[in-house]
């Protein structure tokens, strides 16, 4: 992956976008269709993106679920679960 999707804790040199979270920055390692279509959002997306998968988790099963779910709406080029 380039620096417009860094992973890590705290090293992202892009200050506009918050550090992709481990367990999704290996989904989309996994998955070069989701990763791609993450590389071409702008900022504001990602940032949208990594903040709805941050959200209102209970449990590491409730991240992970809504990781998968994620990076199939991306594998399928929209954003439309972020509505």
């Amino acid at each position: 992956m380039n620096d417009k999707s860094f992973i890590g804790l705290g090293h992202n040199p892009n200050p506009n976008v918050p550090d992709i979270p481990e367990g999704f920055g290996y989904a989309l390692y996994e998955d070069p269709e989701a990763r791609h279509f993450f590389e071409g959002l702008n900022d504001i997306e990602k940032t949208g993106v990594i903040r709805f998968i941050q959200s209102n988790n209970a449990t590491g099963d409730e991240a992970r679920d809504k990781i998968n779910s994620v990076v199939t709406f991306l594998r399928n080029n929209t954003l439309s679960f972020m509505k």
